[in-house]
């Protein structure tokens, strides 16, 4: 009995002891920010910040008012705080993060799993903000990417015009579904339900037009279906009910796409404001430029003004120049990333923050995985799409990707063609290194003097002589 107690006794003292040596551990690190103070976002209620005075931690409670987190913004400045980490919580840290770095302070935005208690702690607000200060002091904690104040109003305002745009397209979907209980046909003859014919179509509907010869005349010359196909598909059962659902799906379709043309005017009016050129030049030089290279690429929603030409004139380079990538994933580009690529040292470091470098785990010398960080990041989605253009071309980015895709598969294939993309856009954007296209002809050639010269080397090893064939 005395046995099995002491047994017990040392497996629940266990989790204890081994925090008690990390934690000595810890104390005999480097000091790397002195005066550090940790933040805990307890929700919108309160925040916990913990500094320390002297040898011991003080921590204190702030509500979460504006006057609340700029008093604690306050108390943290006659502290002598110069170093702030903070977790990432909901988008209550957005204010308290703007307070504090125009206050001058330096703000670590910290990912949660990055600051995860060790075994036998007690899980606390208080604590947290105890733990998070300790690990900053020493330096164990690295920040998120954030992009410049400057960069901000067009990152918020590019990322909601996406969700409009989602959000115009499940209305596009809801139409399609009021016309298929109708059974109206309408997408099956046109490649865009709401592209001219289909909008005419819709709107006649709508006024009371059931007659399919009447319908049918509102076709575009451009339509690649004929008359009669179309007025085929548009004899239908007609439902008052669906006929009001298609109303209203209209109206909310039209009108996010009236926000979208107000977030495009915004857009337009930040990067005009960017333009290192004179006030009176800028009308002319956009003239000039004219909308770029590649705006031949159809894309619905696509930005009115000429997206290419304010992104070279604001970064200095053309990243439509590299394959895959157009005038409206230029932007996306500019908007996820900022105007400096200085924060990413090398370019390791830009594909391994936009989760397309694999991640390698090793134990005992053996490579036990190789894959990419969970997650779905925008950029990872934007050079993903790059790569899906690509993978359809005559480049050699487009040959890797067929060469690739047949050995691991198009998931794998699709991630390392984005991996280069991005590579090549770092290259560009940052050291203005240019992009030379080398062609899908002259890819297989080096790749099949590579497999030549590796068999050689493999035959010379086995004291071989090849010969080639006549």
């Amino acid at each position: 009995m005395a046995s099995a107690a002491r047994k017990g006794s040392r497996r629940r003292s266990t989790p204890r002891a081994k925090f008690v040596k990390r934690y000595q551990r810890l104390e005999e690190m480097p000091i790397v920010h002195r005066q550090a103070a940790g933040l805990d976002l307890a929700g919108a209620a309160s925040h916990f910040v913990a500094i320390e005075i002297g040898e011991e931690i003080e921590v204190r409670e702030f509500g979460g008012t504006t006057d609340e987190v700029k008093a604690m913004v306050t108390y943290l400045v006659t502290q002598g705080i110069t170093s702030v980490a903070m977790e990432a919580t909901g988008v209550y840290w957005m204010v308290v993060y703007d307070l504090l770095e125009a206050a001058g302070l330096e703000v670590f935005l910290v990912n949660p799993s990055h600051a995860k208690n060790v075994p036998g702690r007690r899980k606390d607000d208080k604590l947290d903000c105890r733990w998070l200060q300790k690990l900053h002091k020493y330096g164990m904690l690295s920040a998120s990417f954030r992009p410049d104040p400057e960069d901000r109003p067009l990152h918020s305002l590019h990322r909601q015009r996406l969700r409009l745009v989602q959000l115009a397209t499940d209305e596009v979907r809801r139409m399609q579904k009021a016309l298929d209980i109708m059974n109206l046909r309408i997408h099956k003859v046109l490649s865009d339900l709401v592209g001219v014919t289909g909008l005419r179509l819709i709107r006649a509907i709508l006024a009371g037009e059931r007659d399919p010869a009447v319908l049918a005349q509102l076709r575009d010359p451009r339509c690649s279906c004929t008359p009669a196909e179309l007025e085929a598909a548009l004899t239908g059962h007609y439902l008052p009910a669906q006929c009001t659902a298609l109303r209203q799906a209209l109206a909310r379709y039209e009108l996010l796409l009236q926000q979208v043309a107000e977030l495009d005017g915004e857009i337009e009016a930040i990067l005009r404001a960017w333009l290192p050129w004179p006030a009176a030049e800028i009308d002319a030089r956009l003239a000039e430029a004219g909308p770029g290279p590649r705006t031949s690429s159809h894309h619905q929603h696509a930005p009115a003004f000429p997206v290419v030409a304010y992104v070279e004139g604001v970064t200095g380079q053309d990243p439509t120049v590299l394959p895959g990538i157009g005038p409206h994933l230029a932007l996306s580009l500019l908007a996820e990333t900022g105007r400096n690529l200085e924060k990413w040292p090398t370019v390791k470091h830009f594909t391994s923050y936009a989760t397309l470098a694999p991640v390698q785990k090793i134990s005992g010398g053996k490579l036990l995985s190789s894959r990419t960080r969970a997650g779905v990041h925008p950029l990872a989605i934007l050079f993903r799409q790059a790569a899906a253009t690509v993978s359809r071309s005559d480049t050699a980015l487009g040959a890797f990707y067929r060469r690739l895709a047949v050995r691991v598969g198009r998931a794998k294939a699709l991630t390392a063609t984005a991996r280069k993309i991005a590579e090549q856009y770092y290259y560009l954007m940052r050291y203005g290194r240019a992009y030379v296209e080398h062609g899908a002809q002259r890819y297989e050639e080096r790749y099949r003097q590579r497999q030549i010269a590796g068999v050689l080397r493999k035959a010379e090893q086995l004291g071989l002589t090849l010969v080639p064939a006549a």
